[in-house]
């Protein structure tokens, strides 16, 4: 796991957010979700 990329990418999203860019925060949402998927940090939830 790349905590460093991890940490970058919750950095971004928020930043962007907060500045009003949500097509970059949203971005940079999708990365961080990929990095902990990859981590397997978040699992699949089954209903």
């Amino acid at each position: 796991m790349d905590r460093s990329e991890i940490n970058r990418a919750l950095a971004k999203a928020m930043a962007y957010k907060q500045c009003g860019k949500d097509a970059e925060a949203n971005e940079w949402a999708r990365t961080l979700v990929e990095l902990l998927e990859c981590s397997d940090i978040l699992a699949t939830v089954e209903a």
